[in-house]
């Protein structure tokens, strides 16, 4: 197998293993052991997302744990068809994502871009997430507010 055919099938075994809700703890072995994996989730608007930057095992833990307690999520698929850097050893995923609000019910769909690098073990290394669609969308930023409720308290503070 090429090498840009493995990192091709590891890139989609990652996809397959978020989109099947994967226990956290699993999804972590994905990731590269030889040097802290680092990881960053932002919306394509921030100004500055390196800020938002994290790096090692246990962040990556904490970052799939609070996925899964707060959401589910559910039709995950990939919208257009993976980019393979072989050279860079980086594949590049264009996907979506329904997520559900394990609270309210509520949910939302986030368009996002994966950039994913992988080590000489094709181990991901680095994972970087941007939410492509609007404002609002990316799970990072997610706050689960009744907008009915909130309309309707907006209305009598304005009553007031």
């Amino acid at each position: 197998m090429s090498l840009d055919q493995e990192l091709r099938a590891s890139g989609q075994a990652f996809f397959d293993a978020f989109a099947a809700n994967t226990p956290p703890i699993k999804m972590l072995h994905h990731f590269s052991t030889s040097s802290p994996a680092v990881l960053q989730h932002t919306p394509l608007d921030c100004p500055h997302p390196f800020t938002s930057k994290l790096s090692g095992s246990n962040a990556l833990r904490s970052y799939f744990d609070l996925l899964a307690t707060n959401w589910t999520r559910s039709n995950a698929h990939i919208r257009d068809e993976l980019e393979v850097d072989a050279s860079n050893r980086r594949v590049v995923i264009p996907a979506s994502v329904t997520w559900t609000w394990k609270r309210s019910g509520r949910h939302w769909r986030e368009d996002f871009t994966w950039t994913l690098d992988f080590d000489d073990t094709l181990k991901i290394s680095s994972f970087v997430i941007r939410t492509m669609s609007g404002p609002g969308t990316c799970v990072m930023r997610a706050v689960d507010i009744d907008p009915v409720a909130t309309d309707k308290k907006m209305f009598a503070q304005a009553a007031l």
